[in-house]
């Protein structure tokens, strides 16, 4: 299945202008359009047209990629002037079971918070509509190994505190989602924390693995297709009480822990 959508995705877009190598940074939102229609503020698109996902088949067996989206829902409650986020990225896992069963939870970044796309993870391959995904701790966003857009990630140095931070640096290093080695090898990147299939993403740096998901508290720069740019921190892998108890003792209690809904903090910067 894999390949013959590959053979159309390159056959459709014969001559287009694609989302060009990582210099290009940027991502998300289809077509070049602010996503949901909103305002760009004069931004100019880094990439209007989607490019083939190098290494899309072992992308999909080694990432246990699915071909039907996932029920978990996106819920957003505004903070100032950006928001806080739920992302469902449960994925199926229950008490007794580690493997995911179902495809990662999809968003595009809007005006009114992050709105979920309905997608599976093999149509996410060729679709420019998302920005970033979550399933478990694992986020993705749309770009290299992950999709066919641009977006990028830039995590801040140091320790800066979120509601500080007023703009991009110039002199960011912008990551897009590379976490195979280049084809024809495709051999998944692991991102050291040493859990079997979690993959380096250009996000993966939001959490650490002492015996618990544990945040970083890393401050990201995402650009997004359409050339808007947004700081983002994820503060929570599992509920309010369970990730205390994981930052400050690094456990967490035997009842449910909530564990797969994440929690964003963002906010597009002007």
């Amino acid at each position: 299945m894999a390949w013959f959508r590959f053979a159309l995705l390159v056959g459709g877009l014969a001559g287009l202008v694609g989302c060009g190598d990582d210099t290009n940074v940027g991502g998300g939102g289809a077509g070049g359009a602010a996503p949901g229609g909103s305002d760009t503020g004069g931004t100019a698109a880094v990439c209007t047209e989607p490019e083939p996902v190098p290494c899309e088949d072992q992308v999909i067996l080694g990432m246990n990629l699915k071909d039907e989206p996932a029920p978990g829902e996106i819920t957003n409650t505004p903070d100032g002037e950006g928001f806080l986020t739920l992302i469902d990225a449960t994925a199926g896992v229950t008490s007794g079971t580690l493997t995911p069963t179902e495809s990662y939870t999809y968003g595009r970044f809007t005006d009114a918070g992050l709105e979920k796309v309905s997608l599976s993870d093999e149509d996410a391959l060729t679709s420019m509509d998302w920005d970033m995904a979550f399933r478990r701790y694992i986020g993705r966003i749309n770009s290299g190994n992950s999709g066919p857009s641009c977006v990028t990630a830039a995590r801040l140095p140091g320790t800066p505190v979120f509601d500080d931070v007023s703009s991009a640096p110039d002199d960011l290093t912008r990551r897009s989602d590379e976490y195979f080695t280049a084809e024809p090898s495709c051999e998944l990147i692991a991102d050291g924390t040493g859990l079997p299939g979690s993959p380096a993403t250009a996000l993966s740096s939001y959490w650490t693995y002492p015996t618990c998901v544990q945040m970083t508290g890393n401050v990201y720069i995402v650009q997004l297709a359409d050339g808007r740019q947004l700081k983002l921190t994820v503060t929570h892998f599992y509920n309010d009480e369970a990730q205390q108890q994981c930052q400050e003792e690094e456990s967490i209690p035997m009842a449910d822990t909530g564990s797969g809904n994440v929690q964003l903090r963002w906010a597009f910067l002007p």
